[in-house]
């Protein structure tokens, strides 16, 4: 039985293979405009099925970057325009760079994977929040450098506010100067910093807020376990 990430990402597969079968129709038949508008949404799909097939298998951008650089290397061995590289580095020095590349893939695909499952830490960290057991917290989610989102409880309001130093804010500049991409999930910009004020009468569960996380944390911030660490600091 296939599990509910597995289910997602077929699902996605599927919508990528009809979307990338009409674009092609669309090319063919000269009407652009529609291919670029497919086109558009094609990456988008791309883009998510990136980020659930890194979820379930960390070594997948790995895996990929390798078979994207054989491949390249594999067009540029064919190629009279890289004869000149060949002839100076030795054809052996490209063929040493596949079997070392597929090395890596093998070696990759033979790690096993442990199913990753929700720790329930943030369901927990926010109800301890709302019952007045902590003041606040801090939940990481991109290292070097860091940026995190700040929550506090003010009457019915969770208050989530985005924070980050001083090297996150020139490498994600566009990200916080436009503002739209964050600005489309609910912050609003205050005092210089983007708030997301959730309201609540009843606090019955975090899986609102826990959606919205998942968005911004991958969709925004391209959130990747190869160089980003997550974790939550308690006052």
């Amino acid at each position: 039985m296939k599990s509910d990430l597995e289910e997602l990402i077929d699902a996605y597969e599927i919508e990528k293979a009809e979307l990338e079968k009409q674009i092609s129709g669309y090319v063919e038949e000269g009407d652009y405009i529609y291919a670029h508008y497919h086109n558009k949404a094609l990456r988008k799909i791309n883009k998510t099925l990136d980020i659930l097939k890194g979820i379930q298998n960390p070594f997948y951008r790995l895996i990929s970057e390798e078979k994207n650089i054989a491949k390249n290397i594999s067009k540029m061995l064919t190629s009279e325009e890289y004869k000149k590289y060949f002839d100076l580095l030795g054809a052996d020095h490209f063929a040493d760079r596949l079997r070392e590349g597929e090395n890596k893939i093998t070696e990759w695909k033979r790690i096993a994977i442990s199913p990753i499952y929700d720790s329930q830490e943030i369901d927990n960290a926010l109800f301890d929040l709302v019952k007045g057991v902590l003041n606040g917290f801090n939940l990481y989610f991109k290292s070097r450098p860091d940026i995190f989102a700040r929550f506090t409880l003010k009457g019915h309001i969770i208050e989530i506010t985005l924070l980050y130093d001083e090297d996150a804010y020139y490498d994600y500049g566009g990200v916080f100067w436009d503002g739209k991409e964050i600005s489309a999930l609910g912050f609003i910009l205050e005092e210089e910093q983007w708030v997301y004020l959730y309201h609540f009468d009843q606090f019955k569960d975090a899986l609102e807020i826990k959606i919205l996380l998942a968005r911004l944390i991958y969709d925004v911030f391209n959130y990747d376990r190869r160089f980003d660490s997550a974790r939550i600091v308690y006052d």
